[in-house]
């Protein structure tokens, strides 16, 4: 409950940027709406998550971890409530494009089975990159972080969107050639193992950054 606590001191930290939200959510809908795949709006919201997620480590200062280090909870409630408010981006993407394929099926038109499999890899992959920024974050330290977050935070983000444009016709051919071949069913079980990869690597750096975070405590 107490890492919850911290989530919301992020949120509250940079709650500007929550203003934006109703503007990304409008251009992913744009994007479907000028006859795109599902994939091209779920891969802008990805990246938006990828950039989001790691705004509080923007906003640290000594005197805040300070601060921080004198409530009463652990360094482990501090990382987890970070890497939930990260995660808590990624369900949003997730509560979106869910929410698009629903109406998109109100409408009597159908989604493409090899999209959902493709959709599970793209899910994957910006789970382990928000995993990865937050294990380079925290080891470099929070206080540091700013220093990198320019790079971190963007680079990732807006490289895995285009070359994910980029792909997207090859992809799509690709994943109609496997459905052909009665290959969907595989195809989606092994993006349902590659997301629980990426949620074991995920609770790894967890473990990883409490670690580090928990010694410097007492430096």
């Amino acid at each position: 409950m107490k890492a919850i606590h911290f989530m919301i001191i992020d949120y509250i930290k940079v709650k500007q940027q929550m203003y934006f939200m109703p503007m990304f959510i409008v251009i992913a809908l744009v994007l479907w709406g000028n006859g795109f795949s599902i994939l091209v709006p779920f891969s802008y919201m990805m990246c938006v998550s990828l950039i989001l997620a790691t705004a509080p480590f923007g906003t640290c200062k000594k005197e805040d971890a300070g601060f921080l280090v004198l409530l009463p909870s652990t360094a482990a409630h501090r990382v987890i409530g970070r890497f939930l408010y990260g995660m808590s981006f990624v369900g949003f993407a997730v509560v979106c494009s869910g929410i698009f394929i629903a109406f998109y099926q109100m409408m009597e038109k159908e989604i493409e089975a090899w999209t959902i499999a493709v959709s599970l890899y793209l899910l994957a992959f910006c789970l382990l990159m928000i995993t990865v920024e937050f294990l380079i974050l925290y080891l470099v330290g929070e206080n540091l972080a700013p220093q990198l977050l320019g790079i971190v935070r963007v680079a990732p983000g807006m490289g895995s969107f285009f070359a994910m444009m980029y792909i997207i016709d090859d992809v799509g051919a690709m994943g109609k050639v496997s459905m052909a071949r009665d290959m969907g069913g595989e195809m989606t079980q092994i993006g349902a193992i590659a997301v629980a990869a990426a949620l074991a690597i995920w609770v790894a750096a967890v473990v990883i950054c409490v670690k580090v975070t928990a010694k410097r405590d007492y430096v």
